[in-house]
């Protein structure tokens, strides 16, 4: 993983951590790392279809 991506990771898990201070952390937590693996689904994926494009 870049280093720009560990940052922004973390800044977002400080967003996160201050707006959703009234629900289950836990909760919180799950649906961020579901949001984050369809992203890098969505990222392998558009990788590969750029690699079999030739670019």
């Amino acid at each position: 993983m870049g280093i720009y991506r560990t940052i922004s990771y973390k800044v977002e898990d400080m967003f996160i951590k201050m707006l959703s201070k009234k629900q289950d952390p836990a909760l919180v937590k799950q649906k961020v790392d579901k949001y984050r693996a369809d992203q890098g689904k969505s990222r392998k994926q558009r990788k590969m279809e750029a690699v079999e494009k030739g670019w």
